[in-house]
């Protein structure tokens, strides 16, 4: 019996030995790479796009590529923007805020996006759109406001999706490295565009 429980806690003893230089061992590995980590960040954003730099929605990061059409059918792909700063935004023509928004993306958009090597890319969340002619709708709405930058039309809602535009009008800027400089959620002035674009390196 004696001999039962001493081999009983001689295992237990063995187990627990074995366990903890695992737990050990664990932690410091998960220190070595925070430890390593560290210094990828700040390449990340020195170095710009540069491979290093992960894809993503935040801040930082290379915002997540994509195909639309435009109204008139011409075909808009994010990438093909890259060496530009980009005002990608999205919206929908019911929203008071997109609305509101409109004139000022569009005086910037004609007085001085080309001066400063700027595109904007207001991308309609056409699946959310009223009506039976979700087309028609926002050429109306483009008709109204003089809209005369691309409006890249988001049908399936997949874009918008990646994006996560839960509340809109959503902006993203985008610096010439083709990384996400802002994340901006609601509407913007013209004075808060022009202050984000000077930001925007």
């Amino acid at each position: 019996m004696k001999k039962n429980v001493f081999g009983l806690t001689v295992i237990v003893l063995l187990t627990s030995i074995v366990i903890l230089n695992i737990l050990q061992d664990t932690r410091k590995d998960k220190g070595e790479n925070v430890t390593q980590g560290e210094p990828l960040t700040q390449n990340a954003s020195e170095e710009g796009s540069d491979g290093s730099v992960g894809e993503g929605i935040s801040p930082g990061e290379i915002p997540p590529d994509f195909e639309l059409k435009t109204m008139d059918g011409q075909t808009i792909r994010l990438s093909d923007y890259k060496g530009k700063k980009v005002i990608l935004n999205f919206w929908a023509t019911w929203c008071p805020p997109c609305k509101a928004e409109m004139p000022h993306l569009e005086n910037y958009y004609k007085t001085k996006a080309k001066k400063q090597n700027v595109e904007i890319l207001a991308v309609n969340l056409t699946n959310a759109e009223r009506g039976s002619n979700k087309l028609e709708t926002v050429k109306r709405f483009a008709k109204e406001y003089n809209l005369t930058f691309p409006i890249p039309m988001d049908k399936t809602g997949e874009v918008g999706n990646t994006y996560q535009t839960i509340t809109i009008p959503t902006s993203y800027i985008i610096n010439s490295k083709g990384i996400i400089h802002e994340k901006i959620i609601g509407p913007m002035d013209e004075e808060m565009i022009q202050k984000l674009i000077n930001e925007a390196n």
